[in-house]
């Protein structure tokens, strides 16, 4: 998926050169469609075995990577086949994510905490190289790099085989209940401040990296696909070495106050990138990005995962991934259009004062500020 991510934004961005108000769109058009059924997603991964169904994933996800090679063969590579495949991607990986993840408080033997922030740590590892195949795109060609990505999905359905039976904790009768899902977040008010506070901070930090980042690495700094998949290289081992140190000092006993000082960094940062520094100083802005991202995100997902019960996990899960989705086609129009009417600098500054925002908000009204970690969950407050 780190690949697909290069993929579809170099493909628009450097091959097809389309305009930044043209890329948001197109993400929108992307991201939009998945979250219909997102939420279905969640109630999937609640009702059925989850090997079979994360095994079915990978085979659908290996599809779209041949499609499109067919595509490019034809030479009717086009704006629009470029959406499609984008779509698709998205829409089974909307299905799949919520069991995923689901799945992994289920099959491991360590705290909710050190157990999502060690598959971070792997799976960014690995997205590396989802980055080198990208920035060798043009040396290897789309359908090389296509048929790889193809592979590596179909490889994937033997390490799911390979799960012990996920079958479901509780045998559900009727029909797929998402309101149980949702009636039971609204009974816990600090995973729904914490989604929320995530959603606000996805919508123009993480907008910033996915819109931003390749017009600032194409038009600020006249860099090509290798010195992209660059840039998204430091971002990615920045986000690792944030979860490696995380995972010495686990478990954290007020993970709350920790995201929320994060904000106030990451506003720092951005007035650094914004600042248009030299190379090796935008290089540190990146690698700095990239280490508070990976504490956030993995600060945000540990807490939910620590707090949604077991019954309705994926669920809840399918709303946190929802939030982050959601966000990004917004963000994508939002400051697709900013960057097209200014420059892309210029869409770094919303995320500065909402981080801000998020700070004065957080302490204030969350809970996240008093909030403790405790290992023993059923002992965890609403």
């Amino acid at each position: 998926m780190s690949l697909q991510g290069f993929l579809f934004t170099w493909l628009l961005v450097g091959t097809l050169e389309a305009p930044a108000d043209r890329v948001g769109l197109a993400r929108s058009l992307a991201e939009f469609p998945p979250l219909a059924i997102l939420l279905l997603g969640g109630v999937l991964g609640d009702r059925f075995n989850g090997r079979q169904f994360l095994t079915l994933m990978h085979l659908l996800m290996a599809l779209p990577p041949l499609a499109l090679i067919a595509v490019f063969e034809s030479g009717r590579l086009s704006f629009g086949w470029v959406v499609v495949f984008g779509v698709l991607m998205a829409g089974i990986q909307a299905l799949s994510d919520p069991a995923r993840q689901s799945v992994l408080s289920r099959v491991t033997r360590l705290d909710v905490q050190r157990a999502v922030t060690i598959m971070t740590i792997f799976t960014s590892a690995v997205g590396i190289g989802g980055f080198y195949l990208g920035g060798r795109l043009d040396v290897l060609g789309l359908s090389a790099v296509l048929l790889i990505q193809a592979a590596v999905f179909a490889l994937g359905m033997l390490a799911t085989w390979r799960l012990p039976d996920l079958a479901t904790p509780e045998p559900l009768s009727g029909r797929p209940a998402l309101g149980s899902g949702l009636r039971t977040l609204a009974s816990l008010p600090l995973v729904r401040n914490v989604i929320g506070l995530n959603f606000l901070s996805s919508l123009f930090n993480a907008g910033a990296y996915i819109v931003a980042i390749p017009y600032i690495a194409r038009e600020v700094y006249q860099g090509d696909a290798a010195f992209f998949a660059m840039v998204l290289t430091v971002f990615t081992v920045g986000s690792i070495g944030s979860n490696v140190i995380l995972l010495a000092f686990m478990p954290l006993a007020r993970p709350g106050r920790l995201f929320l000082l994060m904000q106030l960094t990451r506003a720092a940062i951005l007035a650094l990138l914004f600042a248009r520094p030299s190379l090796w100083l935008f290089y540190a802005g990146i690698f700095a990005w990239g280490l508070n991202m990976g504490v956030t995100t993995t600060l945000v997902r540990t807490t939910v995962q620590e707090l949604a019960p077991l019954a309705v996990r994926a669920q809840i899960l399918s709303v946190l991934l929802f939030s982050f989705l959601v966000s990004s086609p917004i963000s994508s129009i939002l400051l697709g259009v900013l960057i097209s009417e200014t420059t892309p600098l210029a869409a770094l500054l919303p995320g500065i004062v909402v981080s801000v925002i998020l700070f004065v908000i957080g302490v204030k009204w969350s809970g996240l500020w008093e909030y403790r970690f405790r290992t023993d969950p059923d002992a965890l407050p609403g």
